[in-house]
């Protein structure tokens, strides 16, 4: 049985001074499980880093009740004992990957525009990251609220809006069709993460998912 789309993912940050994992545990802290998922994602650091990080934050959302996903790592995914493997867009085809590596059965893709969600449907993945939807510094242009509503529009995979996002633009956001929200800066700059997450759940609790 495939477990429950979470409505907000946490992708990690390695740069945090506290690393990518303590801020995860603060902000899971007392969090209803399910609602949160965590994405492991750190570039430019050895396979045997990610794997310490990874089965980190295995034991970490194993006592949250949340779902853990590594990018791009179908290896380090098995090894870890992750319940999704998130692709980049040039990355492995969902397809491909299920072939050769049937459970878990939760293959996440990162898109930009709406001809890569058509394809992210094709190719079986379970659902998609939309961005940047608002500005991220060195990322490309935001496609704002309106490009991410024409984007999703009827496309068939639950997607999730990722870039610049804070709790208070859940209400437009989650008007668009999106299923949820991807997030990092929110909770890797904040003072308090669990209270930061806390403001995206009450949030969303507010919009359910569409179901897109």
């Amino acid at each position: 049985m495939t477990p429950a789309l979470p409505r907000i993912w946490i992708i990690t940050d390695p740069s945090h001074p506290d690393g990518p994992v303590t801020p995860v545990r603060r902000a899971l802290e007392g969090c209803t499980p399910g609602l949160v998922g965590v994405q492991l994602r750190a570039k430019n650091v050895s396979d045997r880093q990610l794997v310490t990080w990874g089965r980190e934050l295995r034991d970490v959302t194993q006592a949250a009740g949340s779902l853990l996903a590594v990018n791009r790592r179908v290896d380090v995914a098995q090894i870890v004992g992750a319940d999704v493997v998130h692709l980049p867009e040039l990355g492995l085809r969902a397809t491909d990957v299920r072939h050769q590596w049937p459970t878990p059965a939760i293959i996440g893709v990162s898109r930009h525009d709406r001809t890569g969600l058509e394809a992210a449907k094709r190719d079986l993945a379970t659902y998609a990251f939309l961005s940047p939807v608002f500005h991220v510094p060195g990322k490309a242009q935001p496609i704002g609220i309106y490009g991410l509503r024409d984007a999703i529009a009827n496309v068939g995979i639950p997607t999730y809006a990722l870039g610049g996002i804070g709790a208070e633009d859940c209400k437009a956001v989650l008007a668009t069709g999106a299923f949820g929200v991807a997030i990092r800066r929110a909770i890797y700059s904040a003072n308090q993460p669990g209270e930061t997450l806390r403001q995206f759940l009450r949030a969303l609790d507010k919009n359910p998912a569409s179901g897109e």
